[in-house]
């Protein structure tokens, strides 16, 4: 028990190590979830876009009128 106590406590930089460590993940879950919500509101974009393409009548399969 007292080498795992040892470990945590590094060397008595314990105290800033794992507060780095949680912030760091912090950071990196927030990253993700605002890439993932960034993603999908890309996706609604895009759907949206191709749905009001795909309404048009007679467009072209380039998407240009003719």
């Amino acid at each position: 028990m007292d080498s795992l106590a040892a470990f945590f406590n590094m060397g008595g930089y314990g105290a800033f190590v794992w507060p780095a460590f949680v912030t760091s993940g912090l950071v990196l879950i927030a990253l993700l979830a605002a890439s993932w919500h960034f993603a999908k509101a890309q996706e609604r974009t895009l759907a949206r876009l191709e749905s009001d393409a795909g309404a048009g009548a007679g467009a072209a399969e380039d998407g240009h009128e003719t």
